[in-house]
């Protein structure tokens, strides 16, 4: 909770890429005056640190804390950040130095403006001292879209009937329903629910795996322990995986798994590159194994131009790009404002993080 102090400023530094945000001017003022509004003592200040892709991804892996190559890589920070950060109470960032907790020691509470935090795990959060909530949710219904647009796609057979286009050619090319088939999920989260309200409205069956299976999921036909993984595998005609990277998700869908989905399904993967063993779904794919599979993330970003994923038959690839850039921020600061609301008045956070499940 903020100091109660009524003349203590509440130093709310913003932290993210200026470039990820590409509203208007406008838009970013006007959320930056909603903040303000919330409480007279909030002083905002621009302290932004960046890092290029590279070093993010590699600090998103688990284990990165403990690499000290990644260090030497990071940006130098001028007399003017160290000024700011030492001020800075709470901050709403993509990434963070490492060490933060010694570089901002008035720091509480760090709002990532992502749903990802491996990057932040790595500057040594959450301490004792200071909070780390992500972004979880606030992309959930750009990319559930994107999950059933590939989907559909697949099931519809739209790059047969593309094809036929190019060519000139009146050649039917059918597809089939969704309407009675079943849905596998790996995670179920925000990103997940928002997929599933959308399956079954599509008449889809819903499994999916969690942790908790005493608990109810919404939108969720059956829940899976992730120990049953092949298993939900074995039932579904399409599988999704928008779980977070952790030590326990990195390679889950390796040659194992594909080889555990029914023949010709489709699998999605719109999560984190790691989750997939990529050389294993190109030989499941040109095997005929799976029947399509779409991947908007990879292990390595930005992929390089000789990847064999580039040339997988049936495979759909997009950069990183299944949310809805435009309207993204604007969630950040509505998720951001909520949990400044409950940081002044003491109430508990939204999508605080479990330290030891990492995510």
């Amino acid at each position: 909770m903020a100091d109660l102090n009524p003349s203590a400023p509440i130093v709310v530094g913003i932290m993210y890429p200026p470039a990820w945000d590409i509203r208007p001017a406008h838009a970013l003022a006007a959320d930056l005056d909603a903040v303000r509004a919330l409480d007279p003592r909030i002083e905002i200040v621009d302290c932004r640190y960046l890092e290029p892709e590279n070093l993010r991804t590699a600090r998103g892996r688990p284990g990165a804390a403990s690499r000290p190559e990644l260090r030497s890589l990071a940006p130098e920070l001028s007399a003017e950040q160290r000024a700011l950060l030492a001020r800075v109470e709470i901050a709403l960032v993509a990434d963070l130095p490492f060490d933060v907790a010694a570089l901002a020691p008035n720091l509480r509470w760090v709002q990532s403006c992502a749903a990802g935090n491996g990057q932040l795990l790595s500057a040594g959060l959450p301490t004792e001292r200071i909070r780390l909530t992500t972004a979880a949710g606030v992309n959930g219904a750009p990319i559930a879209e994107f999950v059933l647009a590939r989907l559909l796609a697949f099931v519809k057979r739209h790059r047969d009937l593309d094809a036929a286009q190019r060519a000139r050619r009146w050649r039917p090319a059918f597809g089939g329903l969704l309407q009675g088939r079943t849905l596998g999920l790996i995670g179920v989260g925000g990103i997940g629910t928002q997929i599933a309200r959308r399956a079954q409205a599509f008449g889809m069956r819903v499994h999916a795996t969690r942790r908790r299976v005493e608990l109810p999921a919404e939108h969720v036909d059956r829940l899976y322990h992730p120990d049953d993984l092949h298993e939900m595998l074995a039932g579904c005609d399409a599988v999704v995986s928008a779980a977070p990277e952790t030590a326990d998700t990195v390679g889950t869908m390796n040659a194992a798994a594909f080889a555990a989905m029914r023949e010709g399904a489709f699998y999605c993967n719109v999560g984190r590159g790691s989750f997939v063993v990529e050389a294993d779904l190109i030989a499941a794919l040109r095997g005929g194994r799976l029947g399509g599979a779409a991947l908007d993330v990879v292990a390595r970003e930005p992929l390089p131009a000789d990847d064999p994923l580039w040339t997988a038959p049936n495979l759909y690839l997009s950069a990183h790009c299944s949310s809805a850039a435009l309207e993204h921020f604007t969630e950040v600061f509505r998720l951001f404002r909520d949990n400044l609301g409950r940081y002044l008045t003491g109430e508990e956070l939204r999508n605080t993080i479990d330290p030891d499940a990492g995510c």
